[in-house]
């Protein structure tokens, strides 16, 4: 939640730690008005809020907490290898046999919950490159299983979402301006493994856009293959998303923003699928509608990803607004997600 949507009697969900690692709250603690001027003063934007109502809608995800850990930690153990030689790039066959079988559970869990893919937890919120790395990884999926692919097709494509960034591992620490490099060290890399070729081309594609705008080779159209396209889209959505409760962008830019780039930097078709598998206010999100009132975000509808039905807490109960057949009331701004 944003510090400045917080109010005395909230209690943190989480530690207030500063950039430097200093503990400023613990959590647990009932902020007072006190410690809201002292965390703004000190230029702390968001802190984590106790939501018990928010959190129970969110319940659903799609893959369980273990297994969701497992994919984390198979993307670690290959992201720390630091390689002293790109061309030297040989993982452990047990870590790519256990990557290999977390992704096959992964598959079977994310398919079971494909018929309410838009109405459960798909992302973590986190800027921090590990979950990035998960969140386009499921994105992508959820939306490769909305469009019917094969298993292998699933298989390579879930793959390549995770390890799409594993080339900055390789990068030069402090050197912003190489930053471009990571898409062909990673194609580099996995091209050394024993993964599917495919894996690698999208670590080498996914920021090549429709138009030849992007890199590092300025490939157009069809020339990028359709998995690298759809990581392409799964990966600036995340990143997006993450940036926008910090910068206060609203959700509707985004998608406007994205929708305006179909068949410029993405693929308007697969770019269609995407919004239609995944929740622009997911469940659970508390947000402030252009009524004034807040609301919680209860349930999302395939093709209007702006207009999702809301719950309004009343003193006498609450009321729930479908937001597609009141064209008058939308969603302001986010609370907290």
């Amino acid at each position: 939640m944003r510090i400045e949507d917080t109010g005395v009697g909230m209690i943190l969900s989480q530690d207030v730690i500063d950039e430097r690692g200093n503990l400023l709250l613990e959590k647990g603690i009932s902020l007072t008005k006190k410690y809201i001027s002292r965390l703004k003063g000190l230029g702390i934007s968001t802190v984590a809020i106790i939501d018990p109502y928010g959190e129970s809608l969110k319940k659903q995800k799609v893959i369980s907490p273990e297994l969701r850990e497992n994919l984390t930690q198979c993307f670690t153990e290959l992201f720390r290898m630091k390689a002293a030689d790109i061309l030297n790039f040989k993982p452990p066959a047990t870590h790519l046999q256990k990557l290999n079988s977390v992704m096959d559970t992964v598959i079977d869990e994310a398919s079971a919950q494909l018929d309410q893919a838009i109405n459960i937890q798909v992302r973590n919120l986190s800027q921090d490159e590990t979950q990035h790395a998960v969140n386009v990884c499921l994105l992508s999926l959820i939306t490769g299983l909305y469009l019917k692919f094969d298993r292998q097709v699933l298989k390579e494509l879930a793959l390549g979402a995770l390890l799409h960034d594993l080339g900055k591992s390789m990068l030069p620490a402090g050197d912003p301006d190489k930053a471009y490099l990571h898409t062909i060290y990673g194609r580099e890399l996995l091209l050394r493994s024993n993964l599917n070729p495919v894996v690698a081309r999208i670590a080498g594609e996914h920021h090549e856009y429709f138009d030849g705008e992007g890199h590092p080779k300025g490939l157009t159209g069809r020339t990028i293959h359709p998995l690298s396209r759809l990581v392409c889209i799964a990966n600036y959505f995340d990143a997006v998303i993450a940036k926008s409760s910090l910068n206060h962008l609203p959700r509707q830019e985004v998608v406007e923003e994205m929708m305006g780039a179909g068949d410029t930097h993405f693929d308007l078709n697969l770019l269609r699928a995407f919004l239609n598998t995944v929740a622009i206010f997911p469940v659970g999100t508390f947000v402030r509608l252009n009524t004034g009132k807040t609301a919680y975000v209860i349930r999302n509808k395939t093709h209007f990803p702006l207009r999702p039905v809301v719950r309004v807490m009343e003193d006498f109960g609450h009321m729930d607004i479908d937001l597609v057949v009141k064209p008058n009331i939308t969603i302001a701004d986010i609370i907290a997600e």
